[in-house]
This record gives structure tokens, sequence and C-alpha cells, in this order.
């Protein structure tokens, strides 16, 4: 009795288990960074929080946030800063029949914060889309660490 109460139950667990699932397949991709807000300079020590707007590529899809890398652990690529807007879409869609009420519906606005450990500029890299021969585009902003030297620049 028992070995078939076993078998009655491996019949159910494995008859229950539909591997052709038909719900939506959720898939990510990148969005394009439109606007930021970092300062002109950072000071050594300081944390800081970053505004950055992100354009979702239509209105079938959902924001997600920031996609933030640094270029390596060490030296110039540990202050390389990679941005991307994420967002999510149903892969299952064929076409997108939702239309924003205003361009603005699309715009998505969030913040990351970083706190500056390094005497030397960061530079970020923006993503803001890919070329004719499908290559990250990148929107590329310096910020020196300490304040600016006013004779340097007059």
């Amino acid at each position: 009795m028992k070995k078939l109460a076993l078998l009655f139950l491996c019949v159910v667990t494995f008859s229950s288990c539909d591997i052709d699932d038909d719900g939506p397949t959720i898939l990510s991709t990148f969005a394009e960074v439109t606007e930021n807000d970092l300062p002109a300079f950072f000071e050594q020590g300081k944390t800081y929080v970053v505004e950055v707007s992100y354009a979702l590529p239509d209105a079938c899809h959902q924001p997600v946030g920031l996609h933030l890398t640094r270029g390596g652990d060490i030296g110039d690529d540990r202050r390389a800063i990679y941005v991307a807007g994420v967002a999510t879409y149903n892969a299952d869609t064929q076409e997108c029949a939702l239309e924003p009420e205003t361009p603005a519906d699309l715009i998505e606005t969030t913040q990351f914060t970083i706190r500056i450990d390094e005497s030397e500029p960061y530079t970020f890299y923006f993503w803001t889309g890919l070329d004719s021969t499908g290559e990250n585009i990148f929107d590329t902003v310096e910020v020196p660490v300490g304040a600016p030297d006013l004779e340097e620049q007059e």
C-alpha cells in the first residue's frame, strides 16, 4: 500500500509540472540616459547623491532602475563608472499599442550614491544607445576631485 501511495504521489508530482509555461516572457533592456546632475567637482571623502533620468523606449516598457558598474577594481578603471537605465517589457507582445499621454511620461528619474575616496578624477559613461554596428554609445563626463584651480581657468 505504501508503494502504491508513493507511486501515486510521484505521478501527481510529475504531471503537475508543466515546462511549457504560456505566461509572459519578461525581458530587460537598457534605456537611454538623458540627464544627470553631476557636480562640477567632487570633494574627497564626501558622499554624493547623483540624480539620473532615462527614457523608456516606449509606453510598453516598465522602469526598473539603473545599472551601474565600475570599469575595474583598481586605479583608473575603479574610477570609471558605467551608468545605464534599465526597463523591462513583455517579449511576447509583437507591437506596442500603448501611447504615452506626453513624451515626459516616458522619462524616469532615479538616483545613485557614490562615495569619493580617491583624489584622481572620476569618469562617468552614460549609456545613450547603440550605433549602426551594434556598439554601445556613451556620453562621457569627467568630474575632477578637489575645487578647480581658478587661476588655470583664466
